[in-house]
């Protein structure tokens, strides 16, 4: 039987879905150090203030108000003044040994580089729809999945008890992203009208999961190893 498109949708997703990638594996077992794991945060940080600004672009670009408002309704709680979710990055990086201002010296590893390189590119060239796939369901809707993994293990393995503060960018994020994650499948489902789109939507939300794969390729290397290196981890095991 033939898969919807919203089947389509999720297959090119959970075909490279982060959720099962070797440095995730070694969180979820408490494997990695807390340095290790400050890797994360730091290229996350990196990664996604481009996708903030994605997400303005896209809404200046939509002539649908439904999408423009929820757009600058996702953005608007990320910048929130007083629960700024790029704070809470700072705030678990801290805990793991890494200061503000090492954070913010830190330089942007080359793969997290190709996939802020590659959202800017999608989000000037693509469709408006095809962009909003890329990002909502490549890309946001990954996380629950992800840190549904990795919140267990701070309190098995790391000593903050659920609910800490140093750890509830994770803990938030499951819920808030969740709740991104199906409205954009339902923008896309909605917005994507023509066999064309559904095909472009499709190839960009497996394009997108490819991306964040080799992202965590970069951050794999630097925690475990201390250097860039862009093979597979599996491949090199």
């Amino acid at each position: 039987m033939a898969k919807t498109f919203r089947e389509q949708l999720i297959a090119a997703r959970d075909a490279r879905h982060s959720k099962h990638h070797p440095y995730i594996d070694l969180w979820a077992h408490g494997q990695l150090t807390k340095p290790q794991m400050a890797v994360y945060v730091v290229q996350h940080y990196h990664f996604v203030s481009d996708y903030l600004d994605w997400m303005l672009y896209v809404a200046a670009r939509t002539p649908h108000r439904d999408v423009k408002a929820f757009l600058l309704e996702n953005f608007t709680e990320e910048e929130d003044p007083e629960n700024r979710h790029i704070d809470m990055l700072f705030d678990f990086a801290a805990a793991c040994g890494t200061p503000r201002d090492q954070f913010l010296a830190t330089p942007v590893l080359p793969n997290t580089q190709a996939l802020k390189d590659w959202g800017w590119r999608q989000v000037y060239e693509k469709p408006w729809q095809v962009a909003v796939a890329g990002m909502f369901i490549g890309l946001e809707s990954q996380p629950p999945d992800i840190y549904h993994r990795i919140v267990p293990a701070f309190e098995r393995y790391y000593g903050w008890p659920k609910g800490a503060r140093e750890v509830r960018f994770f803990a938030e994020h499951i819920e808030a992203d969740t709740v991104h994650g199906a409205r954009g499948f339902a923008i896309v489902e909605q917005y994507c009208d023509t066999p064309e789109l559904q095909q472009q939507a499709v190839a960009q939300v497996q394009q997108a999961a490819i991306m964040r794969w080799r992202h965590m390729n970069g951050i794999y290397w630097q925690a475990l190893h201390g250097r860039f290196d862009d093979t597979p981890p599996t491949e090199a095991l």
